[in-house]
């Protein structure tokens, strides 16, 4: 059975029910008519009221990964993005003369099914919001555990109203052209029917949920995107080192761990770092100095039982070795491990990083293959960053960013730019 939340601007916070998506489908359909009438300056205007109201909800704004959204949907960077995916906004209003007698226009593709992962709630809503921007339809199916934030963030994106240009355009519509739902993950039936009614897929998640869903029938005209487990590093430049910055820059890494307790694609779980005068266990110090300075303003921490006792297995194993180092706190708040292997270890999650020290960051280079997504760097050196940065993408890296802002959304996101995949180019020929 289908529970669906949200449907039509209307919110049911116990859900209603559905055996199919036929009527879900029903109401998208007109639903889109009325997107494809407003202009994407609307749509825009529409988004940057609805980051203000995020950010005006203090209780929203305690969830994990919601501040950002604040930044990230405001028209200034909205606009930013789309530029940046199409060229010129207005391809997603009308056809342009692109040369002599050829006109070139942005059309949505219809409807969009996401597929979430538990473990960043928000992630759906950057697609979604993107998709909108398309002039698609969406269908959004969250995991149990994540309906509530979701549910309440949609709900600040009720009862906006905006004018341009002498028109009034609702936020209503748009909220209508989103369908939030939940079924049980393992029910193959509900999945592939979800999956033949999308135009465009949009899949969050680990290994076995994206292989699953990318395996269920579709249209021969579904445009997939998918965003797969992944994984991410960071290391530090000896330039940041020997910097009067260098206790800022461990706070940024703090920071970039303790985002969504370490368990999304882009957060560090191995450092390099260079060799300079201060030697790694100095480092190592310094930085759990830092983790308790920054632990005190964010003292909200849960883990799950089975990370609690990766955890507590190699805290022993690190205790008992000779040859390798450890700084923790006294409960699981966090743990430094330090060891001489160049290598990326297998993630430990719950605030557990790996510290290694490399003559030279260019070292990380052998070690970087498709999987990884994100590399954070500290650097003062901008031609190192420049040559790094060209090294390891050509390896696979998509994504080379500040400490810091390693879980900051961004786009390109997994070497994709989302909106640009979001919509058929279609051509017009008068010549």
């Amino acid at each position: 059975m289908i529970k669906c939340f949200e449907l039509n601007s209307q919110f049911y916070k116990d859900g209603i029910e559905f055996e199919n998506f036929s009527e879900i489908k029903n109401h998208l359909k007109h639903a889109n008519e009325e997107l494809h009438k407003f202009p994407v300056e609307a749509i825009l205007l529409i988004i940057n009221e609805f980051s203000k109201k995020i950010a005006l909800n203090k209780e929203i704004l305690r969830a994990e990964g919601v501040p950002f959204l604040c930044f990230y949907f405001k028209k200034v960077n909205m606009e930013k993005q789309v530029t940046l995916n199409l060229g010129d906004m207005k391809y997603l209003d009308n056809f342009l003369e692109v040369e002599k007698g050829k006109f070139m226009k942005a059309q949505g593709r219809g409807i969009v099914c996401h597929w979430t992962a538990g473990n960043v709630p928000t992630l759906g809503i950057y697609s979604v919001i993107e998709s909108l921007l398309c002039k698609n339809a969406n269908i959004l199916r969250v995991p149990e555990n994540s309906i509530t934030i979701v549910y309440e963030l949609l709900k600040l994106l009720d009862d906006i109203a905006i004018e341009l240009e002498g028109i009034t355009y609702s936020s209503k519509v748009l909220l209508r052209n989103i369908v939030l739902i939940y079924f049980n993950s393992e029910n193959h039936k509900l999945n592939s029917k979800m999956s033949l009614a999308a135009d465009a897929r949009v899949i969050w998640g680990g290994k076995e949920a994206v292989d699953s869903i990318s395996l269920l029938p579709k249209k021969t005209t579904c445009k997939d995107l998918v965003f797969g487990p992944k994984y991410s590093f960071a290391v530090f430049h000896k330039s940041a080192i020997k910097s009067l910055y260098f206790e800022k820059y461990l706070e940024k890494l703090v920071m970039d761990i303790i985002t969504f307790n370490q368990m999304a694609c882009s957060s560090p779980q191995v450092v390099f770092i260079e060799k300079t005068n201060l030697s790694i266990n100095e480092i190592g110090e310094t930085l759990s100095k830092v983790f308790e300075k920054v632990l005190k303003r964010y003292k909200s921490f849960t883990i799950e039982e089975a990370i609690a006792a990766k955890i507590i297995n190699k805290r022993g194993e690190y205790l008992l070795s000779l040859d390798k180092m450890i700084y923790k706190s006294k409960g699981l708040e966090y743990t430094i491990l330090i060891n001489s292997e160049k290598c990326l270890e297998e993630p430990i999650f719950g605030r557990t990083i790996f510290l290694k020290e490399v003559d030279n960051i260019l070292e990380a280079v052998a070690l970087v293959t498709n999987k990884v997504q994100t590399i954070g760097i500290a650097s003062e050196d901008v031609e190192k960053t420049i040559k790094f940065a060209e090294k390891v993408t050509a390896h696979g890296v998509d994504r080379v960013t500040n400490i810091g802002h390693m879980n900051y959304y961004d786009s390109p996101w997994d070497g994709s730019l989302i909106i640009s995949e979001l919509v058929r180019w279609c051509s017009l020929n008068i010549k």
